[in-house]
């Protein structure tokens, strides 16, 4: 590799690119807003450098030697690289990580099907997703953003409310068959979320229901899982709606008996107030806000069709 010292200036080289392609010291002045004069001098201390004439200068002529000649393919070949590098590096901003901390059923049913939206319409974000359901803190986690389910809004800056969610009873058709009512569930297996170890005992209190047994318990560690145990007819989930029957198991699973809403949630986003400004903090607030209008205009639509089939 050349030692730094070898190569020679690069407003030499530049005037010789320029003086090579037009053949004349004026106009090269011109395009380099010099003097011709100066331009010459930038050439002369080049062939000084290089130990060799790279143009023959006639009387109102200039013409390349031989070996300015072959100078000039690679310098014209190195300009046009840079230049083409600079263009690319113009048009691509530098590429960022949205860190995401979300929880699996939001991830599974709203998140990941949406991602490629936000990857083709923000291509310099990556975005980097962690689906757990610990309470996130911005203070140790490695996260921009966190998705949370909530009963309880909260205030402040850095929060904005995205769905509203109500619980919903989900199993296999042949377990739906033996429930008529809020009763009938003493026959069965519960599906518990471990996250949420008071889910099932508060909407059975909520409906009057708080001395019911089941014939069992099962755990598991998050609603996508519940789910899958409840289509595989090992008990009755409950999940939230309508998030649970976006799922591949829940569109495959049915709903025993209605409920009422009572018990209801919402997801919430939380970023630090501090972060707001931030591209990709900003950017991404403001695609999933549209995303889930999108989202509830969808579940309308759904709802006025099942009501007139």
């Amino acid at each position: 590799m050349p030692h730094r010292s070898d190569l020679p200036p690069l407003t030499s080289l530049h005037a010789f690119h320029h003086a090579a392609k037009t053949l004349s010291f004026k106009q090269a002045a011109e395009a380099l807003n010099l003097t011709p004069s100066a331009v010459s001098h930038r050439i002369k201390a080049l062939e000084h450098a290089l130990g060799t004439p790279l143009f023959r200068r006639q009387t109102r002529a200039l013409a390349l030697t031989e070996a300015g000649c072959t100078y000039k393919i690679t310098v014209d070949r190195v300009f046009a690289d840079l230049a083409a590098a600079t263009v690319a590096l113009k048009a691509k901003p530098e590429v960022t990580v949205l860190r995401l901390s979300v929880l699996p059923l939001f991830a599974s049913a709203v998140l990941i099907p949406r991602l490629p939206k936000f990857r083709k319409k923000y291509p310099h974000i990556d975005v980097s997703i962690s689906t757990e359901s610990s309470v996130a803190d911005f203070r140790t986690d490695d996260i921009d953003m966190g998705i949370r389910n909530m009963r309880v809004a909260p205030t402040g800056p850095g929060s904005v409310k995205l769905l509203d969610t109500k619980p919903v009873l989900l199993c296999s058709q042949e377990i739906a068959d033996d429930i008529k009512s809020i009763a009938d569930l003493k026959r069965h297996t519960l599906i518990h979320c471990t996250p949420r170890p008071n889910g099932w005992q508060d909407w059975l209190s909520l409906q009057g229901c708080a001395d019911l047994r089941p014939t069992n318990d099962l755990w598991v560690d998050t609603i996508p899982g519940g789910l899958e145990a409840a289509l595989l007819g090992q008990g009755v989930a409950l999940s939230m709606s309508p998030l649970a029957e976006r799922t591949l198991a829940g569109s495959q699973l049915v709903e025993p008996i209605p409920t009422d809403g009572r018990g209801g949630t919402a997801y919430h986003l939380a970023y630090r107030p501090e972060d707001a400004a931030l591209e990709k903090v900003r950017v991404f607030k403001d695609w999933i806000l549209d995303e889930m209008k999108e989202f509830e205009a969808n579940k309308e639509k759904r709802s006025l069709l099942s009501a007139a089939e």
